[in-house]
């Protein structure tokens, strides 16, 4: 049975080596040149996050080492304000659980390597000129390739998807909601030791309402920054002393960190940011849509290439209970998987508010301290929506209906204090006890247990 995965990409190249090790024959077509031959400059993507349900197939494949080591672990959030001020976040319960920032580029040519390491054909400077669903045949220029089983891992603008809808006409949804806020990436360079010019264990984010910069470490010493804006914005700060005068009212205290930002404005791209919506992401017992490809989000809970994984986390496990029967284990995949897809975009977008403005909010900063004090004083019983969603194996769209309860409980346990010194724990219990363990329990979802 002949397996064709469609784009080289991170999915694409995990989704390839998950189909191999279960025995399939299996190749990659990629429209890009191999991008290994390419100088990974900044400016191309925004930095990534490595978090538990991509570590989770990473250790199944058996590569999860040697993408670690690539990574930088981040333990918090660092928000900077106007005046220069610096108010910490940390992410998980104590330092055992963190996030792992990672190059896209650097991720990308290692999960090439190993693709080859596998023994699978990688088919570059291939562009899909057309797709015949129903002959199971794929078009280039230059010939053609048929297949038995393809797998549309080809990110937001994907042919494999553009065919579907083709097909399907009607009995398809489709939409891209634009965000209305695009970026552009800059590099803080390492220090004049080598050094990190700021704090490399957080995320740094510079909210400003409509408006941010973010910035996360990489391997060298360095950080990629990244500066959203309102799309129209990026067309009004059309030259140098417009860009200047930006950055000296809204992020002053980074300036002396950024050498090259004005020229780096105007060489690096713009990249547009927004949320695919699609159903179905299957065809037949012939076609998977997966990662981008079926689900594009905005990237503000740094979710989208760990949901991506976990689509190919549950097609291997669907292959081990089901074996050769592709119309039941893409059927599962789409009712399993289609809602987490729908969770993670409202997730994405959400957090997109919370960073831009909320984290520079005082009484969205006290409730958060709160959910910490909660999570460790009632480990078995409460974890916040991030923890569930980051550090967890949980669903996304449990994690979502879990946080909607617990913004009911944070609500009601701090409506009248405003100081942690007041925080009765008695209280916060019987509202554990009374509005979120019962839900747990329906649906048999155990905090206590770590992933790994």
């Amino acid at each position: 049975m002949k397996m064709i995965v469609a784009g080289a990409g991170l999915v694409g190249c995990a989704m390839a080596i998950a189909l191999k090790q279960e025995g399939h024959e299996v190749e990659l077509i990629e429209k890009r040149s191999d991008p290994r031959l390419q100088d990974l400059s900044s400016g191309r993507s925004i930095n990534l996050i490595v978090t538990a349900k991509a570590i989770n197939l990473f250790q199944q494949l058996g590569i999860w080492d040697d993408v670690k080591k690539i990574t930088v672990p981040v333990y918090g959030r660092m928000m900077h304000s106007v005046e220069g001020e610096l108010t910490y976040q940390a992410y998980g319960r104590d330092d055992s659980e963190y996030n792992n920032s990672i190059s896209r580029g650097m991720m990308n040519n290692l999960l090439l390597d190993k693709v080859e390491e596998f023994d699978i054909p990688i088919h570059f400077e291939k562009e899909v000129s057309q797709i015949d669903l129903k002959a199971r045949k794929i078009i280039f220029e230059d010939g053609g390739i048929s297949y038995d089983k393809l797998f549309g891992c080809d990110g937001a603008g994907s042919p494999v998807r553009a065919a579907l809808i083709s097909e399907l006409g009607k009995s398809a949804s489709y939409q891209v909601e634009p965000l209305g806020v695009d970026y552009k990436e800059f590099l803080m360079p390492a220090d004049r030791s080598g050094n990190y010019a700021i704090d490399e264990r957080s995320l740094h984010i510079w909210p400003r309402g409509k408006h941010f910069l973010m910035a996360l470490p990489n391997l060298e010493g360095s950080f990629t920054m990244t500066l959203y804006m309102p799309t129209e914005w990026f067309k009004e700060y059309d030259t140098e002393e417009k860009i200047e005068a930006y950055f000296k009212e809204f992020y002053p205290d980074v300036l002396e960190f950024l050498p090259n930002f004005t020229k780096e404005y105007f060489k690096n791209p713009e990249g547009f940011l927004g949320t695919v919506r699609m159903n179905p992401w299957i065809y037949e017992d012939s076609v998977a849509l997966l990662g981008d490809a079926a689900h594009a989000i905005v990237p503000f809970f740094g979710q989208g290439m760990n949901c991506g994984m976990s689509d190919i986390q549950f097609i291997r496990e669907r292959m081990k209970a089901h074996g050769e029967d592709w119309s039941q284990i893409l059927k599962e995949y789409q009712s399993h998987q289609k809602p987490n897809g729908d969770a993670i975009a409202d997730l994405s977008l959400e957090n997109f508010e919370e960073m831009s403005a909320k984290v520079g909010d005082e009484r969205f900063l006290f409730k958060k301290r709160v959910e910490k004090v909660l999570e460790n004083k009632f480990p078995d019983t409460y974890r916040s929506r991030y923890g569930m969603t980051v550090y967890t194996l949980i669903p996304y769209h449990q994690a979502l209906a879990a946080g909607e309860i617990q913004q009911e409980l944070l609500d009601e346990l701090i409506r009248d204090i405003d100081d942690i010194e007041q925080l009765d724990l008695n209280k916060a219990k019987s509202l554990i006890d009374g509005m979120l363990l019962p839900w747990l329990k329906k649906r048999e979802l155990d905090l206590t247990k770590h992933p790994f």
